[in-house]
């Protein structure tokens, strides 16, 4: 639960059609909110359900004076439910589905009437991971739930959802925004001077991601990561010392995306296609790379990254993929 901060600029005729709905007195009970990564889904949803729990609603939001918008302001409000993939607290590890039992939890507080007798709002995070049986166990609710009840399922991935569930829920989709009004708002943002152009393309043009990539440990990195991409490729350095350093100053998470850009963006510049690469500041290195690369070894490369992220995730052998890794830009072909 946030507080109550107000909309970002590109999410403003997605709530106007909201606030009409509900002057209309036609507000939707449950709802699909999509959007790519970065372009504050859960934010929205947050803005969202503080104003249809305020007592004073105003076309700004919630009022924030209220009781209803002071227990939400202490969390604590008992009309509210937030449903995600639980963490374990002891091993730390976090569930890949959001399951059954869970989501009858949340029917029967959909089932009892408000304590405040307003609105009851239930957020579903990360809506693509409830699994079958959990969505199954939705349906119904979705179908007919009671007066002034709103469920709002949030996912990167719509398609992912079952076809029962998204024919039981009124889509709204947060869009990317226009490059200039992202830049504007961006400028307003960034601690320091940095290319807005560059941000946006590395966060497919998602203000919120792009804002994040100033603090990215793998972002500032980039361009002597790049580099010593190529000095393995010309041989100036032992993949193996590479592969070690790297090993030290990032996550095993962050290299791999760092590389998977930088590759992406080496295929564009082999394929002729420079208008189209990302690290447009990092070109004289990516066209050297290429230039030293095959299509097929590109291609095999990436193909290696999905695959080291995916075993890495599960804590499979983390040192021997990325030395693997880096030993295939020593191996020309």
């Amino acid at each position: 639960m946030t507080n109550l901060s107000t909309l970002y600029p590109w999410q403003r005729s997605t709530w106007q059609l909201l606030q009409q709905s509900r002057a209309r007195q036609s507000l939707a009970h449950a709802f699909i909110l999509s959007g790519v990564q970065g372009i504050g889904l859960f934010e929205f949803s947050q803005q969202v359900s503080a104003w249809l729990l305020c007592h004073q609603p105003t076309e700004q939001g919630a009022c924030g004076a209220c009781k209803s918008c002071q227990l939400w302001l202490a969390q604590s409000h008992p009309d509210y439910r937030f449903l995600e993939q639980l963490t374990d607290e002891k091993t730390g590890k976090t569930s890949q589905v959001i399951k059954v039992d869970q989501v009858r939890q949340l029917l029967e507080f959909l089932n009892k009437s408000a304590q405040l007798n307003g609105y009851r709002v239930a957020i579903i995070h990360r809506a693509e991971n409830l699994n079958v049986n959990a969505a199954n166990s939705l349906l119904k609710t979705l179908e007919e739930a009671g007066a002034k009840t709103v469920i709002m399922l949030l996912t990167e991935q719509p398609l992912m959802l079952l076809p029962t569930i998204r024919s039981r829920c009124q889509q709204l989709t947060l869009a990317v925004p226009e490059k200039t009004q992202a830049q504007a708002w961006l400028q307003t943002q960034l601690k320091t001077q940095v290319d807005t152009n560059l941000l946006l393309a590395l966060s497919e043009g998602a203000p919120l991601a792009a804002l994040a990539l100033q603090d990215a440990p793998w972002f500032v990195a980039r361009k002597a990561l790049a580099q010593n991409m190529l000095d393995v490729l010309q041989k100036k350095h032992s993949a193996l010392q590479v592969s070690q350093q790297w090993h030290k100053q990032l996550k095993p998470e962050d290299v791999l995306n760092a590389i998977q850009l930088v590759l992406a963006d080496v295929l564009l510049v082999k394929l002729n296609q420079n208008h189209a690469i990302k690290n447009s500041d990092l070109l004289p290195i990516i066209s050297a790379i290429a230039n030293l690369s095959s299509t097929t070894q590109i291609l095999a490369q990436q193909q290696q990254c999905l695959n080291a992220y995916h075993l890495i995730a599960a804590n499979i052998q983390t040192g021997l993929l990325l030395d693997n890794l880096w030993l295939s830009f020593a191996n020309k072909s």
